[in-house]
């Protein structure tokens, strides 16, 4: 139908939905492609749902605000599209992965195991919870995951894509630094 790249854009800017619909149909391969192939690379680890969100948000945020009228030199838009989808990719993982690892979610109270019971449970929570303010963000998370959650060294390092020997020595400094608090409050043993 649209033969010409660059009248098919120029009907794209002017909002012809006959136009969109073909470019969705041309390029939409690309931009699946493109985005998954950036977060293999990179290694994170998605679902074909979220390659389908990625594509659909590239599209839907080219319409909404026109960002097809930004490409200036229409004969390169497969490698314009690869660019943006990959960068959508990114983005959409980073955010997914922050929403994983806010605070209110990775601590909760009901994921603390104690031997104590309910009562000591509670407390200690608390208790992790005020000994761990003064932390750095990320040294928050890799205790959370190792303590509350029962991650290892490991599986923490490959989450946050950090090396091994860091998480190591977080965990390590962290838990000796809340040992020596927490025993001198006489609440719990790290």
């Amino acid at each position: 139908m649209f033969d010409d790249t660059h009248k098919l854009i120029e009907l794209c800017i002017k909002r012809e939905e006959k136009a969109w619909a073909e470019f969705i149909h041309r390029f939409s391969g690309l931009v699946y492609y493109s985005a998954r192939e950036r977060l293999a690379r990179n290694g994170f680890r998605f679902s074909e749902q979220d390659i389908q969100d990625i594509a659909q948000n590239v599209f839907v945020e080219m319409w909404e605000k026109s960002r097809l009228s930004e490409v200036r030199e229409r004969h390169k838009i497969k490698a314009w599209l690869s660019i943006v989808s990959q960068t959508r990719a990114l983005n959409y993982m980073r955010k997914k992965k922050e929403r994983l690892l806010t605070e209110d979610e990775l601590f909760k109270v009901e994921n603390i195991v104690s031997d104590n019971g309910e009562a000591n449970r509670l407390e200690l929570a608390e208790e992790l919870e005020i000994a761990i303010e003064p932390f750095e963000p990320r040294e928050k998370i890799i205790l959370k995951l190792n303590i509350i959650h029962g991650k290892t060294h490991k599986e923490i390092a490959e989450f946050m894509k950090i090396p091994i020997n860091t998480v190591s020595t977080i965990i390590s400094r962290k838990k000796e630094h809340l040992r020596k608090l927490l025993r001198k409050e006489g609440v719990w043993d790290v």
